[in-house]
């Protein structure tokens, strides 16, 4: 059971999530959509060594853990991922603004963009941008 203060924290970050969403003018994902892509990176995960996302909410650029070992109903969820980011707390879908996967996912490991993007394609149709240093999954757009 939650008490009063658990219940007006979920209430003030809705309130904050929808005032942040008021900026944009597209909207590229869906709830379903999201679970389409999920799926499709943990069928492949081999492929992903590192996603990056940005939040709408602010500036910061957090990490995805998603793995071949990632469960529905357990790690994500129809509407959030459940704390398996560098957020440690439950992060709605809507609250991401774009996916960023970098061809250098750090020092030692790269990753094959074209592959990635290939992976994204099969899942659905999804705006992407890139250039020589990454792709790009917009979710929204002012």
């Amino acid at each position: 059971m939650k008490t009063k203060k658990a219940f007006r924290y979920s209430e003030q970050k809705i309130r904050d999530t929808d005032k942040a969403l008021l900026k944009f003018s597209q909207k590229f994902m869906s709830n379903s959509k999201w679970i389409r892509l999920i799926e499709a990176i943990i069928e492949n995960s081999q492929e992903f060594k590192k996603i990056l996302f940005k939040k709408i909410q602010n500036e910061k650029i957090g990490v995805l853990y998603l793995d071949e070992n990632s469960i529905f109903e357990f790690d994500y969820w129809k509407t959030a991922f459940e704390g398996n980011n560098s957020v440690n707390d439950w992060l709605e879908y809507r609250e991401i603004e774009y996916l960023i996967f970098q061809k250098t996912a750090d020092s030692r490991t790269n990753q094959d963009v074209e592959k990635i993007s290939a992976v994204i394609k099969s899942a659905g149709e999804f705006y992407l941008e890139s250039d020589e240093h990454e792709l790009k999954l917009i979710c929204y757009k002012e």
